[in-house]
């Protein structure tokens, strides 16, 4: 599936009362995420990331690599305290699987192992995932 194709995909099949808006970087290679997703309140930035099938396994399919602006971004926008997703396709099942931004980007610019997935569900399951995280990471001060 193209990520045109995936972008759409989650479009359609997000909950109704999720706002969503596709973020066209063109060709300014700021690394910002794909889509903002605004879901019960909570805002998202996930980044979509599209398999090709090789194996018959999920774990196997589970492989895409960031540019060197996505990494940069997102290890910045950890620094501070936000958080942001990789949403993949499961090309195997009808499942998608949810990756910690930050992680993905800091094994990719260390060379180290990729973190296990958060999830790997279908679509709402993987948004609610997200938002809790997001909640969880929120440290409010009046």
């Amino acid at each position: 599936m193209l990520e045109r194709n995936f972008s759409k995909y989650i479009k359609q099949n997000l909950p109704k009362d999720c706002f969503v808006q596709n973020i066209e970087n063109g060709l300014n290679f700021s690394g910002f995420p794909d889509l903002y997703l605004l879901y019960k309140t909570i805002p998202l930035l996930i980044e979509l990331k599209t398999s090709i099938k090789r194996n018959k396994t999920i774990k196997d399919n589970i492989s895409f690599k960031l540019e060197k602006s996505q990494i940069a971004w997102h290890i910045n926008y950890n620094r501070f305290n936000g958080v942001s997703f990789i949403l993949q396709n499961a090309p195997l099942t009808n499942d998608l699987v949810l990756f910690d931004a930050y992680l993905i980007a800091m094994s990719q610019a260390t060379s180290t192992p990729k973190p296990e997935p958060l999830i790997i569900a279908p679509l709402k399951d993987c948004i609610e995932q997200a938002r809790k995280i997001v909640i969880a990471s929120m440290k409010l001060e009046p």
